[in-house]
């Protein structure tokens, strides 16, 4: 992984993994489960990084994904 490709994943993760966290947090009954949906929404946004857009759009793409990840 190229340094700017890293940190636009670190980036993503740092600034959006409480709130998706807590989406799953809401809808299933367990912590573990919460964290390994929260896993899986994050390995989709790394593995399609290209799709994943900027800025204020960021964090609904990843509830998109989090609502089919669930």
């Amino acid at each position: 992984m190229t340094g700017s490709v890293q940190e636009r994943v670190q980036s993503i993760y740092e600034q959006h993994v409480p709130a998706v966290y807590r989406f799953f947090l809401r809808r299933v009954e367990e912590e573990g489960a919460a964290q390994d949906c929260t896993a899986d929404t994050f390995l989709v946004a790394w593995r399609r990084l290209d799709e994943v857009p900027d800025g204020d759009r960021t964090l609904p793409w990843l509830y998109g994904v989090a609502r089919r990840v669930l």
